[in-house]
């Protein structure tokens, strides 16, 4: 099994492979970032992220969350996304991916990981990245998990009469009787 880069090479790399692969997307992940910075912690590594005022990226070990926005996840996590073995959104939904922050702070980092893997698609340099991290941690292996349910089983009928009053039902339950 090769060895593991560490955290901060990691975000150098996917940044460097993004910016040689898909300049308008590099561009695009700049603008979402803007002025902003954020920690990232993957299994017990952090580092905080963010792009100067001339769009360099600036990367450092830190020693946990701290007080702003930031987002923490597993190397076996990444790897399960990266195999389409489980989507963002139901890794967040269980807690597989944590992301914390305001509300523009949290759509912006999903939004950062979402560019990424949409050029990852067609980016040779990042599907290496991912290979390279795939052999470190290991090939995921038996069924991928089940897509979480954004909604309980069960709505109250309570609930039930609240969103038809307000017209939020998309597909209103079927009478029974």
């Amino acid at each position: 099994m090769p060895a593991d880069r560490g955290l901060a090479a990691w975000v150098r790399a996917i940044v460097g492979a993004l910016e040689a692969a898909d300049p308008v997307g590099a561009a695009t992940l700049r603008g979402v970032a803007a002025r902003r910075s954020a920690r990232i912690g993957l299994d017990d590594e952090w580092v905080a992220v963010g792009f100067d005022d001339h769009g360099a990226l600036r990367v450092r070990r830190v020693d946990g969350p701290g007080t702003g926005p930031w987002g923490r996840s597993s190397r076996g996590t990444v790897v399960d996304v990266l195999a389409a073995r489980v989507e963002v959104r139901d890794a967040v939904l269980t807690g597989d991916v944590e992301v914390v922050g305001t509300v523009a702070e949290v759509a912006a980092m999903i939004a950062v990981i979402e560019i990424v893997l949409d050029a990852a698609m067609r980016a040779p340099a990042l599907q290496a990245l991912a290979d390279e991290l795939v052999a470190a941690v290991g090939a995921p292996t038996g069924p991928g998990r089940a897509p979480v349910p954004w909604y309980p089983d069960e709505i109250a009928p309570a609930e039930l009469r609240l969103l038809r009053a307000l017209g939020l039902l998309a597909d209103p339950p079927a009478a029974t009787g």
